[in-house]
């Protein structure tokens, strides 16, 4: 009987051994690295000069004036547009070699005239990058247009309005 006990204790030790050695090859580590990158803080503003400005539209009934973000102006058959029109430029600076993305007004903003208080709408804004989104040496720039409603009663003045536009990275 003393042997078989003694059987018992050496197999239970020799078990007990093997789960050890069993656990001890079963866990492994490993090192991973980490890293971030803060970029710089974006930056827009509307350069020196800029506007948004639809020339000068003479009104013979409703219609629209369109100055298309590259540059382009069209205006429906009830107007007569003169003048040169031009999109707003916007200048961005940020961290070089990153990508933007614009966000523009999805609704409209309102033009209100100097004289009279008249209103027109803005609205329709589409964004052109001539050099790119990306920020080359750290800045780009990027043109809106957009589309005038003109009343069929339109009273002579001068309009002015604001919208905003956002950037952020892509």
């Amino acid at each position: 009987m003393k042997k078989f006990v003694r059987l018992a204790v050496a197999g239970s030790a020799m078990i007990a051994s093997m789960a050890l050695a069993t656990s001890a090859n079963a866990a492994a580590t490993a090192t991973a690295d980490a890293k971030a990158e803060i970029l710089s803080t974006l930056t827009v503003a509307a350069r020196s000069g800029s506007a948004l400005d639809f020339g000068q539209i003479a009104v013979n009934g409703a219609g629209t004036a369109v100055v298309a973000a590259s540059g382009a102006r069209t205006c429906s058959a009830t107007l007569v547009c003169v003048g040169t029109a031009t999109p707003v430029v916007f200048d961005v600076s940020g961290t070089p070699g990153a990508s933007i993305a614009v966000t523009l007004p999805t609704g409209t903003a309102t033009l209100t005239g100097v004289s009279t208080a008249a209103t027109m709408s803005l609205g329709s804004f589409t964004q052109y990058f001539p050099n790119g989104n990306t920020l080359v040496a750290g800045t780009t720039s990027f043109q809106v247009g957009g589309t005038l409603t003109v009343g069929a009663t339109q009273a002579a003045d001068v309009y002015n309005g604001t919208f905003q536009v956002s950037v952020e990275y892509n």
